[in-house]
């Protein structure tokens, strides 16, 4: 991304019971990495979360997801800082194609970003990560089921690959982000499955995993598709 200038800050303030949080957007000045248009976006510079739910999306005074600048012309999302001359080279092809452009009335911008990503042979991870992202931007609409099952299809494979040497927590985690997409999927069997197994790992009982998983387990046997926050430890003794 190459910024430009930094026009003034606004705030938009959050208030709770004797504190205050902030969350900051700002304009910046960009100029498009293809095609080099120049426009302006507003994108965030701070937030502050009060919790998260169990796809780990943050919830309070910050923008969920962070926002990506989205070039306006020809649609390319900023999905990182800076674009070399050979990256550039080799997205412009993708940008300018007539599928690339049909994208543009559809899809969200971290799943753009996914599409861009996977182009370039981004990491797994990294993919899927955006792809996770994107449910956050498409939770109430009719894009989810599909959003997410190909988030889910992008943890899998990452956790199938021998050589992505992953550790055994980022394992579980992987592991615990993809059981509740085959839950919000509606996919119970799977994800008792995958939850029940997720308790006999190493290092899962006794982690702060392990609440999460037992929290999952409930709404798994209730069939319960819906969005829930991650129980605190009060919330989870009522």
């Amino acid at each position: 991304m190459r910024l430009k200038s930094l026009a003034t800050g606004l705030s938009l303030m959050f208030l709770v019971p004797g504190m205050t949080h902030a969350m900051t957007v700002m304009d910046v000045e960009i100029t498009c990495p293809v095609g080099g248009e120049e426009f302006t976006a507003r994108l965030a510079g701070s937030g502050t979360a009060f919790g998260a739910n169990l796809d780990r999306r943050p919830f309070g005074a910050t923008p969920s997801p962070w926002p990506l600048a989205r070039c306006p012309g020809n649609g390319f999302v900023l999905y990182q800082r800076e674009f070399s001359d050979a990256e550039v080279a080799r997205l412009t092809p993708l940008v300018e194609s007539a599928e690339f452009q049909r994208m543009q009335a559809e899809e969200s911008d971290y799943y753009i970003a996914s599409r861009l990503m996977r182009h370039m042979n981004a990491p797994a991870n990294l993919v899927a990560d955006r792809l996770l992202k994107a449910t956050w931007e498409a939770e109430h609409d009719e894009r989810y089921p599909r959003y997410a099952s190909e988030a889910l299809a992008a943890f899998e494979h990452v956790l199938a690959d021998a050589s992505s040497e992953l550790t055994a927590e980022t394992r579980a985690s992987y592991q615990q982000i993809a059981g509740e997409l085959e839950r919000r999927l509606g996919r119970f069997e799977e994800a008792a499955r995958r939850f029940e197994a997720l308790l006999q790992s190493p290092g899962v009982i006794g982690s702060e995993l392990e609440p999460l998983v037992r929290q999952e387990i409930a709404l798994v046997a209730a069939k319960d598709s819906g969005t829930h926050a991650i129980e605190t430890p009060d919330e989870a003794a009522e």
